[in-house]
């Protein structure tokens, strides 16, 4: 729930359909009516403000204890509630993003009239299953989403990362469509991005050419809690790339032992949690609290199982064949809180992700509608690839226990971890080909027939590559934040309220990886058209392609930034500037580096007239301005060039971004959404050219090229159905590029003749203009148990280029738009909430007494039927490339995956 708990005015504690409403209302009002006649009563009433001083509606009040009497205050912050008298109760407050209130040990006598005012604040720190109010989650940079938020969201991958297209701007999922995890944010590449999960820096594997070898990524969607990413322009305190941020944090369980089971025609998982307290009255505080302060003395343990594979899916590709796909990932984080200062954290991760195919035949039709292509295709060989990845993190925190408003608060941690990889790829491939024109003329007899042979031969692919690599990372981190208070009288009262008026935050971190690379490449591909090789020599056998190197790297890295935020509140303003550096230090090119980066955001209050004809203080609008250096030293791909090569004085990609945006949040059907709209411009030199083949980034190995990347994003999110959140991303990107000293051309019709013209730059291969998508979230009235899922993507195509002669006529082509629409239909078998709820009035001591059924110890059970590109539109991912006798290349798509149902049954306890 990510918009509805950002706008604190109107923030609800659950919405709700009229005819609901209005029979609860009903309800409420006889059962108030009975117990008023059978008990004796006392009111309580009073005002509740924000931290402004301004009344505050629509905040839940509600009685501990004694009864489950409750209200909510009206426009003007006023509430009034009917109490049980001669009964000690505790009265309480709750509203989203808000420090919850209570005041213990009232007793009132018959008829009595007790006031009590409330001042409510934001909350400071991050709950899990809420969100917070607080600057970053304004951030236009900053998405926040919770596991309730995404888990619905129909996808082919079982990956977190595939739900990012849906819920932040600028991001696209590129040629690999819906068989990759791979992701482009704003015409960058996928090694442009970072990852953490917890605080440490994840890799993946580097060999992978397709989105059909994709297993597991390391984000267990099963154990998130939440995840923010940032499109742009995020702080210092991040690493070196130059495109975004995933920033990852797993659950820490409140229960001694919760779990689910997820099984479909995909794949399954399971996933197991719990906490162990040092006694029962740390557990006792935890059930009554959602603030991690107040239960530290725990020990919490998270494990995740997944199994994936895509057989079934890959059934629907135009090559056919015996693909036999197993990937499984074990995941396992344990928490130990030692007392209120120190925190020990392990974090480890094995992944085996195995992909055979054995190709068989293939058929694919392509072209224009004054000429149509169509390639038939018989394979012998197979391909064999296995990449195991192994992690192990750990870290040490430490966290004063003064209070912050006196002399502040200092946390330090130190992280350890150790990341490998065993990658090998063998293909040993024969492909036999015709490619035939097929008649188009629809009033010809032969239509559709074959009426000529344009090409008849073979290709050869041989692969025999094998890489290890070795990550060691080791990384001290600090923050001291000094918050200033400003002490005043509470409404002319004995008690006087702090108000916050200022915070400092300073963060400041060292880094050191150590990187071992053990690289062997041996592939080939060999063309031949009517068997002669192509191309063709009288004295040589020339293959396609050849490379055949090794190499052997041992490198370090030293880093560092220090970081910086004041943020300052007035009654006509907040402020919030985000300053620091960076510095970086390789020692396989030598290259020392410092860059400066910055955030400003700026919130003006205003005034508006409510209902009631007064006047009340607002916080609708922040804007946000983004300046800074991204530079991107190059890991072990970057500097390997296309023959396989490497190049180790390769340099630093160099990138200045400059970003604005604005964030509204306002009221609709009387729930809160947020739209948010981004501009930015990124400034980029020494890139390092690359060409993609389906999701395989092949770098030209060298600093060879200048850029830039401009665009417009739009994001809408909030609770178009009450409770279910959805989004809308709308973005227009222009992304080029240049070789240095290359006058680019491309060749165009004019009047029936071929023309060729000169070009100032050249689109990248990440560019697309356009892409929309929106993920939405539904249920029947009066049946919340059936859900309706649905996720919708369309975008232009993207460019690409001839391999191997991709330089001068560079990415002269395009892709066909990608459009596709996924559905899911959730039905929900058992949901103990509900059914205490509806048979119980809500007691749970009732449900516990009574309800001893076989699911009385699972929470829910769903069912869901999903339904993968549901219009079966044949996307494309990728071309083959067929050369005649005279090396003429044709492009023939190779295609995503068709029209597939799925049934998936999750069960939760």
């Amino acid at each position: 729930m990510l918009a509805a708990q950002n706008v604190k005015k109107f923030a609800l504690t659950e919405s709700m359909r009229l005819s609901y409403f209005l029979s609860l209302t009903l309800f409420w009002i006889y059962a108030l009516g009975v117990q008023a006649q059978e008990k004796q009563t006392a009111t309580v009433l009073g005002k509740v403000v924000d931290e402004d001083g301004q009344p505050f509606p629509f905040v839940t009040i509600y009685v501990e204890k004694v009864s489950n009497a409750s209200t909510q205050t009206d426009e003007n912050g006023n509430y009034r509630l009917t109490v049980v008298a001669n009964l000690r109760f505790t009265l309480g407050t709750s509203a989203s993003g808000y420090n919850q209130q209570k005041v213990n040990g009232i007793l009132l006598r018959e008829g009595q009239v007790y006031e009590h005012n409330f001042k409510l604040e934001l909350l400071s720190e991050k709950l899990e299953g809420v969100t917070v109010t607080t600057w970053d989650s304004k951030e236009a940079d900053a998405q926040r989403a919770t596991r309730e938020d995404i888990k619905h969201i129909p996808s082919t991958t079982l990956n977190l990362e595939s739900v990012l297209q849906f819920i932040a701007v600028g991001v696209s999922a590129g040629t690999g469509g819906e068989l990759t995890t791979q992701y482009s944010v704003r015409g960058g590449n996928y090694d442009e991005n970072l990852i953490y999960v917890n605080g440490f820096e994840i890799y993946r594997p580097l060999l992978i050419r397709s989105g059909q070898q994709e297993g597991l990524t390391f984000p267990n969607p099963d154990m998130l809690s939440h995840l923010y990413f940032s499109s742009g322009g995020f702080r210092t305190e991040y690493g070196d790339k130059m495109a975004s941020v995933l920033d990852v944090y797993y659950r820490r369980p409140k229960r001694p032992i919760e779990g689910s089971v997820v099984t479909s025609l995909l794949g399954a998982s399971a996933y197991i949690g719990g906490a162990i307290y040092k006694d029962s009255s740390h557990y006792q505080a935890a059930k009554e609290t959602r603030f991690e302060e107040a239960y530290p003395y725990r020990l919490t343990y998270t494990l995740g199982v997944r199994y994936k594979t895509t057989q079934y899916l890959l059934g629907g590709l135009d090559i056919k064949g015996q693909y036999i796909p197993h990937f499984i990932d074990l995941q396992g984080n344990l928490i130990n809180d030692f007392n209120s200062m120190w925190q020990l954290e392990i974090l480890g991760n094995y992944s085996n992700s195995i992909y055979r195919l054995v190709p068989e035949s293939g058929r694919v039709a392509t072209g224009l509608f004054n000429q149509a292509l169509r390639l038939s295709s018989n394979f012998e060989g197979q391909e064999i690839s296995n990449f195991e990845t192994f992690m192990l993190g750990t870290s040490l925190t430490f966290k004063s226990a003064g209070r912050i408003d006196v002399k502040g608060r200092i946390r330090m941690r130190l992280l350890a971890s150790h990341y490998q990889s065993y990658e090998n790829e063998r293909i040993d491939i024969q492909g036999f080909y015709r490619l035939d024109e097929v008649e188009t003329g629809l009033g010809q007899d032969d239509f559709g027939e074959v009426v000529g042979n344009l090409v008849y031969g073979q290709t050869h692919d041989y692969v025999r590559n094998a890489l290890k690599s070795k990550v060691v990372n080791l990384q001290y981190r600090g923050d001291w934040a000094y918050q200033k208070y400003n002490t005043a009288t509470n409404n002319g009262q004995d008690s006087s309220v702090k108000t916050r008026e200022q915070d400092i935050v300073l963060k400041w971190g060292l880094n050191y990886k150590n990187e071992r690379i053990v690289d062997d490449l041996k592939e080939w591909r060999r063309y031949d058209s009517l068997d002669y090789t192509v191309p063709f020599d009288t004295g040589a056998v020339l293959m396609g392609y050849y490379a055949n190197t090794s190499a052997n790297l041992n490198s370090h890295r030293l880093s560092g930034f220090i970081q910086n935020t004041w943020e300052s509140k007035t009654n006509k303003q907040h402020w919030r500037i985000t300053a620091g550096l960076r510095a970086q230090y390789w020692t396989l090119n030598k290259e020392f580096i410092v860059l400066p980066r910055l955030q400003l955001y700026y919130t003006p209050r205003k005034y508006i007239r409510n209902a009631q004809d007064s006047m009340r203080k607002t916080r609708d609008l922040t804007f946000k301005l983004a300046l800074g250096s991204y530079y991107q030293p190059p890991f072990y791909r970057e500097i390997r060039d296309l023959d396989g090569n490497i190049r180790p004085l390769t340099k630093s990609q160099k990138s200045v971004h400059a970003l604005g945006g604005v964030v509204w949040d306002f009221v609709m059907f009387d729930r809160a959404f947020k739209f948010v709209s981004e501009v930015y411009y990124k400034h980029q030199w020494d890139l390092i050219p690359y060409d993609v083949e389906n999701v395989r980034i092949r770098y030209y190995g060298d600093n060879l090229m200048n850029g830039y990347v401009m665009g417009l994003d739009f994001r809408l999110n909030g609770e178009l159905v009450p409770d279910l959140e959805s989004w809308i991303n709308l973005s227009f990107l222009r992304a080029r590029e240049n070789f240095i000293g290359v006058n680019h051309k491309i060749r165009r019709f004019v009047a029936s003749e071929i023309d060729t013209f000169d070009l100032k730059d050249v689109p990248k291969p990440t560019d697309q203009f356009f892409i929309f998508s929106m993920y939405f979230q539904d249920y029947f009235p009066k049946a919340e148990w059936f859900k309706v899922n649905l996720a919708f993507t369309v975008g232009t195509g993207l460019p690409f280029g001839i391999p191997r002669a991709n330089v001068e006529y560079r990415n002269t082509y395009r892709y066909a738009h990608y459009h596709r629409i996924d559905m899911g239909f959730s039905f929900s078998l058992w949901n103990r909430a509900l059914r205490v709820k509806k048979l119980h009035n809500g007691n749970w001591s009732k449900f516990e007494e009574k309800d001893r059924s076989l699911l009385h110890k699972l929470r829910n059970i769903w069912l869901s039927l999903e339904l993968f590109n549901l219009t079966n539109n044949k996307n494309v991912a990728s071309n083959n490339w067929i050369r005649d006798f005279t090396n003429r290349s044709y492009a023939i798509p190779n295609r995503l995956t068709s029209f597939r149902l799925n049934a998936k049954l999750r069960v939760e306890f």
